[in-house]
């Protein structure tokens, strides 16, 4: 039986953290940190963050959390690591973090590292990071980006609720888009499309407090229903430096799908909106999706040292340029038809 800590303190609405210290157990054998109960009522995004001094976490990050409707917890499910990226004028973050998961309505979440074939807790500085995407609009029925002849129908920030007071600085420019990115979220696929804007809005949140950016990291998003909306502000047809691909961030564009596709099916839809937002960005830049181009690393990312060149196409995915499975298994198979399919 685990205990039950006090309650975290609140850094600022909506974004909760709550500092895990000692340990329990929560099932036969089964070693995690406490309950984390939210200072508010609901979460419907975790992650784990821990000191960024303290090296990275001995074993896999696990967590669990509750259906705040029927009480009952999840299966344990494995966060992703991701790299400590650092913006231009923004100070390097203090806390290393997972990549956020979302988890729908949620009242209460436990930790624990998955190695050496069992189980052990988080350490003590290190805290689950529970989100509340806070109350915003749904889908809109028209798009403020309307659909023209080359550009898809894009979804605005506005739109989807973006709070633009928790950006603190200017967009960062590049001087041209010269690559199209493509990733995953790492996100539940059991999602309802209208549920998108809420998944987008704490990804913002979880980018700009626990990670510490200036934004969200992509440049844009796209849901399992094909929808596209923007996402780093700076203006869409502008070579607006993200935080997708460390090492490659700028002059180049990051889409993420919201969902995970190691080994899900792509949906149609998915492909074609791809396709299609590819096809103009690059467009926009007087580029064509089936050619190549040289990047140039601007940072040394585990993959590339600084200064190292490679040959990509314009069309390509995260793990072509960083070590990562993103865009997970099925996505990256289809990122020949996307670089290729006919979008008229």
């Amino acid at each position: 039986m685990s205990t039950r800590p006090p309650r975290g303190r609140r850094w600022a609405f909506p974004l909760l953290a709550v500092v895990l210290t000692g340990a329990g157990l929560t099932l036969p054998g089964a070693l995690a940190s406490p309950e984390a109960e939210p200072d508010a009522d609901r979460f419907s995004l975790v992650g784990i963050s821990w000191p960024a001094g303290g090296g990275t976490l001995d074993g896999t990050p696990q967590i669990r959390t509750r259906d705040a409707g029927t009480g009952r917890w999840t299966a344990w499910r494995s966060l992703e690591t991701q790299p400590r990226q650092t913006e231009p004028g923004v100070p390097a973050p203090a806390r290393a973090a997972t990549a956020p998961l979302w988890v729908g309505d949620s009242d209460a979440a436990q930790g624990r590292l998955l190695r050496g074939g069992g189980t052990a807790p988080l350490p003590g500085r290190a805290r689950l990071e529970l989100v509340d995407p806070a109350d915003g609009p749904g889908v809109p029925a028209e798009p403020a980006y309307t659909t023209t002849a080359t550009r898809p129908a894009i979804i605005s920030r506005k739109q989807w609720g973006a709070n633009e007071s928790w950006r603190d600085d200017p967009p960062e420019y590049g001087s041209s888009t010269r690559a199209f990115i493509v990733h995953h979220t790492v996100d539940s696929n059991g999602y309802s499309c209208s549920q998108a804007p809420s998944i987008i809005r704490a990804i913002y949140r979880y980018h700009t407090r626990t990670n510490g950016w200036n934004d969200i990291g992509y440049n844009f998003l796209v849901d399992k229903c094909g929808r596209i909306y923007e996402g780093r502000h700076g203006g869409v047809t502008k070579p607006v430096t993200g935080a997708h691909t460390l090492g490659f961030n700028k002059n180049t564009s990051g889409a993420a799908v919201i969902g995970s596709y190691g080994s899900a099916s792509v949906p149609a839809k998915v492909t074609k909106a791809l396709a299609r937002l590819s096809d103009w960005r690059l467009g926009v830049a007087g580029h064509s999706r089936s050619g190549k181009v040289k990047l140039t690393a601007g940072k040394s990312n585990g993959k590339y040292d600084k200064g190292d060149a490679t040959t990509v196409y314009r069309v390509t995915s995260h793990r072509r340029l960083y070590p990562t499975a993103c865009p997970g298994a099925k996505l990256y198979a289809k990122i020949g038809t996307i670089r290729t399919m006919r979008t008229g």
